[in-house]
């Protein structure tokens, strides 16, 4: 059986389209709830009828914790599956046959919802053989995403921006356009800490609000979505004067426009879609009994917030002697590898309680907004000391990577962001100090608030309220880079980087407690 969905955007609401296979092509149901659906079907994409499947669950953690609750890697879908892979076809000026009366030149299907996904779930991109074949598996997902415009693979080109075999990102254009995509394929184990049913969603939002660019397809294990002009900021750009007031608004921007519950609803919607695409699997499956079983014994809760989220990785997190020294060294009782983990949750109930008190709000927040995921306009003059705070719509900034995007509070969101200006080297002494009588802090504040004219009460508010929340980061990239010690494939010494992490926020509560 072969599932697939079409996502869209209407009226602020998420919304998804099951697509019935028959043979090569792809038809949306009929939903006699919305009359515009029918619409839909001359925009459908064409999908081979046979795929290729693969899970990735060789590490320990992804024995000891399925990752299914946000993904599709499941327990239905087995390692060494012997379905051929996918192939493209080199000939010029080949292409999938469209769906009948699919015309070229006819948009208005688009044009009703200008944000628009193909949901792809058995589509799987093995990159170390794509690359040793030309990335002839990705030329042919690229080809029945665009099965209009990308007819000729031999006119597709794809050049590596970053990564190796694990958190690949393949920059995709096609000769004689201007036509550039990006194309993100998912490291190893990653959807054990990230939802990626959630970061789909967020990113459809995001765009049908212009604060991302379009995202064109999800597969199963990457994402594809258009190219963003400009670059990212280096690390010592996110306090420059002429640059942080415009990334403090854009994430205000962000807080008070991008609503939760759209997200949340289109993430439910999307995990009812897959619970009854795995039902059907398993009815016409040779194994469903035994299949069913083991997808009972694994199943996890879904996190709906960034507190969720990091008790949750502290129920994965692998007992490393980094994490026990941490902890050994900055607390008054012995910590074992039998204790660790009680007491790494003791310790995450008092930060909890301690931020909470401030009462910041929940918001969508970003939670990853590091100088890489901060894009500034090509030739933006960054070093503008003469600042004014610009109109929303001429903000130079945009934010890319929604991979960790949750219901935070405000705060933590914030006090995050503050924490990347120290960069990768761990240069506490860049944060800036969270103070009313930091003029630094003032202006940031003020560009979050959109309001140069901030009265001294609102803004000396809220940084008291970020300075609530400025050891949770310290606690939550730490405990982050114990588990990525133990599922990633980059040459990168994560333990060490979590101690270092993690003694931020020792550091942090011996201030704060010496101030109760």
């Amino acid at each position: 059986m072969k599932s697939s969905v079409y996502c869209f955007v209407s009226s602020g609401e998420v919304r998804f389209v099951p697509i019935n296979s028959n043979e090569d092509t792809l038809h949306p149901i009929e939903d006699p709830e919305n009359d515009q659906i029918s619409q839909m079907n001359r925009i459908a994409n064409a999908v081979p009828r046979e795929i290729k499947m693969k899970i990735e669950n060789k590490n320990l953690l992804y024995k000891l914790n399925n990752a299914s609750f946000s993904d599709l890697d499941s327990d239905s879908h087995h390692e060494g599956s012997n379905t051929p892979s996918l192939q493209v076809d080199s000939s010029p000026g080949t292409s999938p046959s469209p769906p009948p009366g699919n015309k070229c030149n006819d948009t208005s299907a688009i044009n009703i919802h200008p944000t628009h996904a193909m949901y792809l779930p058995e589509y799987y991109i093995d990159l170390e053989s794509s690359q040793d074949s030309e990335y002839s598996e990705v030329k042919a997902l690229l080809s029945k995403i665009f099965p209009q415009t990308w007819v000729d693979a031999t006119k597709i080109h794809i050049e590596r921006v970053t990564g190796g075999i694990t958190n690949m990102l393949l920059s995709c254009s096609y000769s004689g356009t201007q036509e550039t995509v990006l194309m993100r394929v998912y490291g190893n184990g990653t959807n054990l800490i990230i939802d990626r049913h959630r970061e789909f969603v967020s990113h459809l939002v995001l765009n049908s609000l212009e604060l991302a660019p379009a995202v064109h397809a999800r597969f199963r294990n990457g994402l594809v979505y258009g190219f963003l002009p400009g670059r990212s900021l280096k690390t010592e750009e996110l306090h420059s004067e002429g640059l942080y007031p415009s990334i403090a608004q854009q994430l205000g921007n962000w807080h008070s426009k991008v609503d939760s519950e759209a997200i949340q609803n289109g993430v439910e919607r999307l995990r009812n879609f897959t619970v009854e695409m795995k039902r059907q699997s398993k009815e016409h499956g040779k194994d469903g009994e035994s299949v069913k079983k083991k997808s009972k014994k694994f199943k996890k809760r879904f996190i709906s917030n960034v507190w969720e989220l990091i008790e949750d990785w502290i129920n994965i997190v692998p007992i490393t002697p980094d994490l026990i020294s941490s902890f050994n060294e900055n607390s008054e009782n012995e910590v074992t590898e039998e204790n660790m983990r009680e007491v790494i949750q003791d310790e995450f109930l008092w930060l909890k309680s301690v931020t909470v008190s401030t009462k910041s709000p929940l918001v969508t927040s970003h939670c990853d907004l590091l100088s890489g995921n901060v894009i500034i306009q090509s030739n933006y003059p960054v070093d503008n000391t003469s600042f004014k705070l610009p109109s929303l719509d001429m903000n130079p900034i945009k934010f890319i990577d929604y991979e960790y995007m949750l219901p935070a509070p405000r705060a933590f969101d914030i006090a995050n962001h503050f924490s990347e200006w120290q960069g990768f080297d761990c240069n506490r002494a860049a944060i800036p100090e969270a103070s009313l009588s930091n003029p630094t802090m003032v202006k940031w504040v003020k560009g979050y608030l959109n309001n140069e004219n901030a009265s001294q009460d609102e803004v000396g508010s809220l940084i008291n309220e970020i300075a609530g929340f400025y050891g949770m980061p310290g606690f939550y990239w730490g405990v982050w880079a114990m588990i990525q010690s133990e599922i990633s494939d980059i040459d990168f010494n994560y333990a060490e980087y979590g101690k270092s992490r993690l003694q931020e926020y020792w550091d942090w509560k011996v201030s704060n407690l010496k101030n109760i």
